[in-house]
């Protein structure tokens, strides 16, 4: 018994190391604000940018059930998470040393090794999403993961606050509003990267036996009984392709702010701390509205925001320019709830032995939801922001009224 929970200890600040760095990482190459800044410094329009996030939110998924196929039979996991967050950490230190090299250029070629290497870091964090679901339902037990993610969450909110500060100094400075302004940043993330896979290789974990997989096409012919047995998978696959309708305007709030308000590049590292604010704050209130009434009310909240963003950004930009920031403090309470609520779910519901295929089944039957942001970027060059905004929020009020009549998907952890 010792012997166990030494280990859970020692699991429990390795996951929350590598959470805390992670989350630093990600504040320099933040997809809704950083990333959109820089696409448009190279010259992309808005359908750019949208594809951008696209091939982003694409890469991190829609491998993952071939990934669930390898990583399920082997009785080891960590060293998928391993090999994915070191080649997520390659990824940016090569983006940050070509686009320091490609500096004095524009246009198509540091696009398209922006792409390359973006779509490279989103399939390591496919492999990485699959293997980490297993280990981190075997690593804490359920009585500790709200306090595991409340500590992982204080942690990462404090670094990502710490490197976006320094960040914003750069940014505002001679060089930082230039293209090798943001190869530093993208430097840094692959080094908090790495400093993040360091938390992995704290984490020991007890072998499960082998079990032996079926072939490639035998396994995926059984995904469609899995999905007519299990009525909360079902649910779960539903709302959240509904709850995705918010990734259409995602980077587009910075867009209005640099075309309509004409914010520095230094602003748009404000506008990161304050999203990263907001979700740190809010995340204990959704943890306390998900214990009393159910992740399905976590999600009501999410789209209730989701609706109400376009239209105080367009209200804001009009006629408050000066609080234009409270819109990415509400950003990342609506991010927060959502990934506390669909991640808490998916881990409950998910048999065991069956955590990296659900994790699959969940990530490809949403793949079609992660065009949005390209479709966003098309339509807001076709129509416009007023107009796309609108559309934005109507669809996600409806669906939030939507939601209150399904089924709750606060389900106790299966065996």
């Amino acid at each position: 018994m010792a012997t166990y929970v030494a280990q859970e200890r020692r699991n429990y600040v390795g996951l929350a190391w590598h959470g805390t760095f992670l989350a630093a990482a990600t504040a320099l190459g933040q997809p809704t604000t950083i990333l959109p800044a820089y696409v448009a410094l190279l010259g992309g329009s808005p359908i750019v940018v949208g594809a951008m996030l696209s091939v982003l939110l694409a890469g991190s998924v829609v491998p993952e059930l071939l990934f669930a196929h390898i990583v399920e039979g082997s009785p080891r996991k960590r060293p998928y998470l391993l090999l994915a967050v070191f080649s997520r950490a390659g990824a940016w230190l090569v983006l940050g040393a070509l686009t320091w090299l490609l500096s004095g250029g524009r246009g198509l070629w540091p696009l398209v090794v922006l792409f390359l290497l973006l779509g490279l870091f989103a399939v390591g964090g496919s492999l990485g999403s699959v293997a980490y679901t297993d280990i981190f339902g075997r690593s804490i037990r359920p009585g500790l993961r709200g306090r595991f993610y409340a500590s992982r969450q204080f942690l990462g909110s404090l670094a990502a606050l710490a490197v976006t500060y320094l960040a914003g100094l750069w940014l505002s400075g001679a060089r930082g509003g230039t293209i090798s302004g943001f190869a530093l940043l993208f430097l840094g993330a692959g080094l908090l990267m790495l400093l993040a896979g360091i938390g992995f290789m704290l984490v020991r974990e007890t072998p499960v036996p082998r079990q032996k997989q079926p072939p490639l096409g035998e396994y995926l012919r059984r995904i469609p009984d899995l999905w007519r047995q299990d009525p909360s998978l079902r649910t779960l696959v539903w709302i959240e392709n509904i709850a995705s309708l918010h990734l259409m305007l995602l980077p587009f709030y910075v867009l209005l702010a640099e075309t309509r308000l004409h914010v520095s590049v230094g602003t748009v590292a404000v506008y990161t701390m304050a999203q990263i604010i907001g979700g740190a704050l809010s995340n204990a209130i959704w943890g306390y509205v998900g214990d009393k009434l159910g992740n399905a009310a976590v999600l009501r909240v999410c789209l209730g925001l989701g609706a109400l963003m376009p239209l105080l950004a367009l209200a804001l930009a009009a006629y408050w320019p000066g609080a234009y920031v409270v819109i990415f403090l509400v950003l990342g309470a609506a991010i927060a709830s959502r990934n506390l609520a669909f991640n808490n779910v998916l881990v409950d519901l998910s048999p065991v032995a069956l955590r990296a295929t659900y994790t699959g089944i969940v990530g490809t039957l949403t793949a079609p939801s992660l065009l949005l942001p390209m479709l966003g970027g098309s339509l807001i060059a076709l129509l416009g922001y007023t107009n796309v905004f609108w559309i934005v929020a109507a669809g996600l009020g409806v669906a939030a009224v939507t939601l209150g009549r399904t089924p709750q998907l606060g389900v106790p952890p299966r065996a």
